[in-house]
């Protein structure tokens, strides 16, 4: 009996196979387990014009900022300026109490009255002795004594004089001056404090914003461009880090002379007139400056490149709109443009969008069929 059930069985599942009845051979992907065309946007290669060009974020730096300090102690009695504004070299700043020095100016001119007075008697005596010695009438004795007091007057009249030269070096630092010319900052000190030469908050901070520098990291790549570009005397600008927009523009005005070991990049400064404060301290703003000669060169969208463990890479599309991978080596990006060095030649279609889900040899449908690449356009 158990013999004529499985019989039946194995008649029967043999049966339901040959009349379609188990699920098809070629799967949920079509005839053949094959995956259908899919959807995607394709760009066709063009020739635009490049030009190699160097972009990093750079730092605005003064060219020259100064914590002003006072050099004595002493109570502020003015603050000549106000916070914020532009100031010259050797503007007065800050005036200290200086009715002390002044006291001790007029007590010195007062010892160099007298040290002069002194000075003019003994001279006197020294010449009636030498007069004097000759006949008899004054000794040797006295003739060197006067000598030595006439010196010691002459000497009398160079301490007061020097004691006079102290005083009003004194003087001089109660009036504090604008080291350099700039923009000055927040005031630290208001009149009434007390300051002194230890103090570790200075009185004023005044940065040099005309003109002013941009301090950018020259990549590894980029260095040997650089440095041939600026024996040609290029034109560096600055942009907008947010929006994009020309700042202003100046030129390279230094290059590191040493390597950094960690990151491989070259520190660079760019100098700009600044004229009306376009740029500040402190901000971060985009540097572009070339590094080499226009060329035309292949241009895709940046939405069209791939990156695979062997580098860059794009689909594609050749006969029967099958996707192939074909890697390519990237010159630059400008505007949302890549520049390509090679890899794709000029009317080849690349799909530039579904990248993720394509494999190599899947055939593909095209929106709208073939649309033209970027026609380029200038970096700055």
């Amino acid at each position: 009996m158990t013999f004529v059930r499985l019989a039946v069985t194995t008649i029967a599942l043999a049966c339901l196979t040959a009349c379609g009845g188990g699920e098809d051979k070629a799967g949920p992907g079509g005839p053949g387990g094959k995956r259908p065309p899919m959807m995607v946007g394709v760009t066709t290669a063009t020739l635009a014009d490049y030009r190699p060009a160097l972009t990093s974020l750079g730092t605005v730096t003064p060219l020259q900022s100064v914590a002003v300090r006072t050099r004595v102690d002493g109570q502020i009695t003015a603050v000549l300026f106000r916070e914020g504004a532009n100031v010259t070299r050797g503007q007065p700043l800050f005036r200290l109490d200086d009715r002390a020095v002044r006291a001790q100016i007029a007590q010195d001119r007062a010892a160099l009255a007298a040290a002069q007075a002194t000075a003019t008697q003994a001279s006197g005596n020294l010449r009636r002795s030498e007069a004097l010695v000759a006949r008899g009438f004054v000794s040797k004795a006295t003739l060197d004594a006067n000598r030595a007091a006439a010196g010691t007057g002459s000497a009398g009249i160079a301490q007061a004089r020097a004691a006079i030269a102290a005083a009003e070096t004194s003087l001089s630092y109660l009036t504090v001056r604008a080291p350099v010319s700039g923009r000055t900052g927040e005031i630290g000190f208001k009149v009434g404090a007390t300051v002194r030469s230890g103090d570790t908050v200075p009185l004023v901070t005044v940065n040099q914003l005309s003109p002013i520098t941009v301090r950018f990291a020259v990549p590894p790549e980029q260095i040997q461009s650089l440095r041939g570009a600026i024996a040609s005397g290029v034109t560096v600008t600055a942009k907008d880090n947010q929006t994009g927009a020309v700042l202003t523009t100046g030129r390279l005005g230094f290059l590191d002379n040493n390597v950094d070991p960690t990151t491989g990049n070259l520190a660079a400064k760019a100098e700009f007139a600044n004229r009306r404060d376009e740029l500040w301290p402190g901000a971060l703003v985009s540097v572009e400056l070339p590094v080499g000669m226009p060329q035309r060169i292949i241009a895709l969208p940046e939405a069209a490149i791939q990156n695979g463990r062997d580098g860059s890479f794009v689909w594609t599309v050749g006969e029967g709109n099958k996707v192939a991978m074909t890697p390519v080596k990237i010159a630059g990006r400008m505007g949302g443009q890549a520049y390509l060095a090679g890899g794709v030649a000029p009317g080849t279609r690349v799909v530039s969008d579904a990248l993720a889900k394509l494999k190599a040899g899947d055939p593909v449908r095209m929106k709208g069929g073939s649309r033209p690449g970027a026609t380029g356009g200038r970096p700055a």
